[in-house]
């Protein structure tokens, strides 16, 4: 008896240490969340904003911004959340432009000022100024991981603080192009979390042979800058912003940027980059253009353009390489971040542009089988004419609200 309860001393010593080494590589893996700061602010004359810096892990470079923008009221009062996540090259700051500098004429003023709290998030590059990385000045190496995964586990974190202020909130979850995609990477992740979902043109699931094979090689290519120790494009927001200052500072100058035909001026090569780009990864479907404009024309179809330009000035520097890779991978026919859309069962709504993802977000509403997909279709507008154009608030804005109060918060 002696001997066995040695034994089982043992064992359960053993079993004890077994445990703990699991618990600390567990947590290492988990890259444990900590607020490490909050500031509160008033926007739009009496509309509270509070920032929260949210650290992941131990490198410094890991931290984000979670945005809550409400009307002051008691939480009771509080409609439902909007959980907004930022397209691309932009953050939370992109859904806060409004025509006329006008924090009350924004995307979030618009739901804030109609009872929804409206919480957003800013991805990990945001505050990085150009030339930070590539001086040296900052490691930015952390990048490597930085991808559609590292979104949807920081999403889910402010999920669970949204829950926190507000146990019974009903959440919607979607967001403009790439928050369009990471929306639909959450509830692939986690279908019953969110109540429903709202996707402005972006998706990964693209029947097209033409837009998989294309993507195919845009996806290798990505592949290829990650095994090559390069993480980050520090080159195109910084590029295109400058374009857009030029537009405004000295539209009529010939443009001596380089890649635009001879001769045309510096508002020409604005309109001509966002009305007719070649096929690229960021551009990734023939026929896709950002908003319907003629260069030779010299305007923008549809665009009000002071607001773009406002909403271009607040660019993110910087875009890291696996954002770029899981989206053409995505659009190569990889899986991973929408294998399980199928068992989301809430309502969506959708706003396609036949110029942008068009058909492919058609084909991402028949694959929702289980959804209610209302679908807003526009056959004349590029991929972003919905938020920018003169009329956003009739074909977009609007007909948002009208589909929360009739259906995910109904």
């Amino acid at each position: 008896m002696k001997n066995l309860s040695t034994i089982l001393k043992r064992s359960a010593f053993a079993l004890f240490i077994a445990t703990q080494i699991l618990f600390i590589n567990a947590a290492a893996q988990a890259q444990p969340y900590q607020i490490i700061n909050t500031q509160n602010s008033v926007v739009g004359g009496d509309l509270s904003k509070t920032v929260t810096t949210v650290q992941a892990g131990n490198n410094s470079l890991d931290r984000f911004l979670m945005t809550e923008v409400t009307k002051p009221v008691p939480n009771e009062a509080i409609r439902g959340v909007i959980l907004l996540l930022p397209p691309l090259g932009g953050g939370f700051q992109s859904y806060e432009t409004g025509e006329n500098g006008d924090y009350n004429n924004s995307f979030v003023a618009f739901f804030a000022r109609r009872n929804f709290a409206v919480v957003g998030y800013s991805q990990r590059v945001h505050g990085l100024t150009a030339g930070s990385c590539e001086s040296g000045v900052i490691d930015c190496a952390p990048m490597a991981n930085w991808g559609l995964q590292t979104v949807v586990d920081d999403a889910t974190f402010i999920r669970e603080q949204i829950l926190l202020k507000y146990p019974d909130a009903r959440i919607v979850v979607g967001g403009l192009s790439m928050g369009s995609v990471a929306a639909q990477a959450l509830l692939s992740a986690h279908p019953n979390d969110y109540a429903g979902a709202i996707m402005i043109e972006g998706t990964l699931h693209d029947t097209s042979a033409a837009v998989q094979a294309a993507n195919a090689n845009f996806c290798a290519f990505f592949e290829a800058q990650l095994a090559g120790g390069i993480y980050y494009d520090g080159q195109s927001g910084p590029g295109f912003k400058f374009l857009n200052q030029l537009a405004q500072t000295n539209p009529n100058a010939p443009t001596m940027l380089p890649g635009f035909p001879p001769g045309i001026t510096n508002h020409q090569a604005f309109v001509l980059a966002l009305s007719a780009p070649p096929l690229s990864p960021l551009t990734p479907r023939p026929g896709y253009f950002n908003l319907a404009g003629n260069f030779l024309e010299d305007r923008l179809f549809f665009a009000n353009e002071q607001l773009l330009h406002d909403n271009i000035a607040v660019f993110e520097d910087y875009t890291p390489t696996r954002m770029f890779r899981d989206l053409n991978c995505g659009l190569a026919g990889e899986t991973t971040f929408n294998s399980n859309l199928s068992s989301f069962t809430g309502p969506v709504i959708m706003f396609a542009g036949g110029h942008g993802f068009g058909s492919a977000m058609l084909d991402t509403a028949q694959v929702m089988s289980s959804a209610d997909v209302t679908i807003n279709f526009k056959a004349e507008y590029g991929h972003v004419d919905y938020v920018f154009s003169e009329k956003h608030l009739h074909e977009l804005e609007h007909p948002i609200f009208n589909w929360l109060v009739q259906k995910p918060l109904k």
